[in-house]
């Protein structure tokens, strides 16, 4: 007999997934298919689940447990309505449906994926489940043989939540009640990043922002021996705001003037809040296996901080540590309760979304009445290599799409890292991000170590760590202002083509390594389709398309 589960997300980053006989099969965020950065709403995303049934060529009638997470409406009396509407929708039978708490989805998606057997799981994120006024903002759970516990929990004042459309108003201003209400570290990162100008969804802007930076406060004996602590929207803002009337400038000026200093600051805060919490646990129940989700865990200076600061053995950060992961979660919760748990599930990370034969891609070429060169891939490798040793910017659109929101290779922009202006080349041609934001190397799983200071294998651009000294100066297109890079690593297994292209680099130019960003522009979702591919690429400045096994050149690419 199969044992099908159905993980649903609701609310942004909403998304599916669908796991079979202790195997993820495959796993998408809607966004992917509706093109609307991080999805949000409070409908079912029929879409992903229809296009998730397509591909494995599951029907509707074949799942055997269905898993809910909608972040928006928990605690809510409208579960059963959604649960009404699923099966009216589809016109199926009824089978069992579970309504699963958001930090537990979180739990759930990165213990399971993570092979462990014992391993303490620590989910910070903006908030989870409402009781009553109060919100979830920080839990940890004992996790033992497929079975989770929750073992401490920290809750967040509700309203603190609409302090965000307020922040003008700042800290003098503000209601002695506001001044007062607890937020949760991840939403305290997020008000910082609104301080500094940021949106929703760019709190990734204020961590690259930080290695500009000096902290403004020193936070490196902060100690907290449990989740008994304050994190009053005052804290921060008090102190920034007396600093500013030191300056004798406005707070506008004081804001622009240590826009870096105050990244670096809220940077520096939650390293040490988290190295803290983190270390208290691991110590008092024996434990160093350490599994991680929640939006704060995309934060990669934090990630490098827990590896380097925390007395752990192992720690694992699904590549979907976001919302984009509560699907997972959610597939995950309804297969143990309905079937059980006797072995780790098989999980083949990152590429668990959906791929395009080069059928269906030919197909979507010619209608666009585009040139094109079909090439084996031991051709199409040296093509590329060559193309980005040239330093032209190649965008590549092959195999299964990524999890999560880093683009690891599968829908990528690609560009040499040692040229010292492609940084500079890819923000006036394609991505026009702020300056002091930075790209990412991709490099091979064994070379690793030799350019990177590293404890542990890097493999979906989690942690910020250090360039070596020697090869700074040479990748100087992937190395920080800090000296850090966020790192992906390679095997040959993971991803054959890709491993093979770095090989090639190096063997040209004497580096496996590859500049590697999303294939995007700004404000859109990294591209799914063959035709979202083409529609990026023709409305930019990519030179190359590298797409299934056919090459697309823009210099060459209209028919006469």
């Amino acid at each position: 007999m199969e044992h099908i589960s159905l993980g649903i997300h609701i609310g942004h980053d909403r998304g599916a997934c669908l796991i079979k006989n202790g195997q993820v099969l495959a796993a998408i965020s809607n966004e992917r298919l509706d093109g609307i950065k991080h999805s949000q709403s409070l409908k079912i995303p029929y879409t992903s689940i229809d296009a998730l049934l397509n591909y494995t060529g599951i029907k509707i009638n074949d799942v055997s447990a269905i898993g809910l997470s909608a972040v928006a409406i928990e605690g809510m009396n409208i579960y059963n309505l959604y649960k009404e509407e699923f099966f009216n929708h589809y016109k199926c039978d009824e089978k069992p449906f579970y309504l699963v708490h958001h930090h537990d989805a979180h739990a759930y998606s990165t213990y399971f994926s993570s092979g462990y057997n014992n391993a303490l799981v620590f989910v910070f994120d903006g908030g989870g489940d409402f009781f009553e006024s109060m919100q979830e903002s920080e839990t940890i759970y004992f996790a033992k043989k497929g079975k989770l516990m929750v073992i401490d929990k920290r809750l967040q004042n509700m309203a603190v939540r609409h302090i965000r459309d307020e922040i003008n108003h700042i800290y003098p201003f503000m209601p002695k009640h506001v001044q007062n209400l607890e937020m949760s570290l991840a939403r305290k990162y997020s008000q910082i990043s609104h301080l500094l100008g940021f949106k929703f969804g760019q709190e990734g802007k204020t961590m690259g922002l930080a290695s500009y930076g000096i902290p403004l406060i020193d936070y490196s004996n902060i100690n907290y021996n449990n989740l008994d602590f304050s994190l009053n929207y005052q804290d921060m803002i008090k102190e920034f705001y007396i600093m500013q009337q030191l300056s004798e400038k406005s707070f506008k000026e004081f804001l622009y003037d240590r826009c870096g200093d105050i990244a670096s600051t809220v940077q520096n805060f939650i390293e040490n809040v988290v190295v803290s919490i983190i270390n208290n646990y691991t110590k008092k129940y024996g434990i160093k296996n350490i599994c991680l989700a929640g939006g704060l865990f995309l934060n990669c200076l934090t990630n490098h901080k827990i590896l380097e600061k925390c007395d752990v053995d192992n720690v694992f950060i699904l590549p979907s540590a976001g919302d984009d992961g509560q699907a997972l979660g959610s597939a995950y919760y309804a297969y143990t309760q309905e079937f059980g748990y006797k072995e780790p599930f098989k999980i083949d990370l990152p590429y668990l979304g959906l791929s395009y034969d080069n059928d269906t891609i030919e197909s979507v070429i010619t209608q666009n009445n585009l040139n094109y060169e079909k090439h084996t891939d031991e051709k199409l490798i040296k093509l590329t290599a060559n193309y980005i040793n040239e330093n032209k910017i190649v965008s590549l659109h092959r195999g299964r799409t990524e999890i999560g929101p880093r683009a690891l290779c599968h829908r990528s922009i690609l560009a040499n890292p040692t040229n010292p202006n492609m940084k500079d080349i890819l923000n006036n041609r394609i991505k026009h991000r702020e300056p002091f934001r930075p790209f990412a190397p991709t490099v091979t799983e064994e070379d690793q170590f030799e350019y990177f200071d590293l404890k542990c294998s890097s493999k979906y651009m989690l942690l910020a760590t250090t360039v070596k000294k020697e090869y700074r100066k040479k990748l100087s297109a992937i190395t920080h202002v800090d000296n850090t890079a966020r790192i992906q690593a390679i095997s040959k297994d993971e991803d054959p083509f890709l491993h093979a292209l770095l090989l090639e680099l190096k063997r040209i130019n004497g580096f496996p390594i590859v500049l590697n960003t999303s294939f995007n522009v700004a404000g859109q979702p990294i591209v799914e389709t063959p035709l979202d591919a083409i529609n990026t690429f023709l409305t930019t400045d990519i030179d190359i398309l590298v797409i299934g096994n056919f090459i697309i050149d823009k210099k060459t690419m209209s028919k006469q």
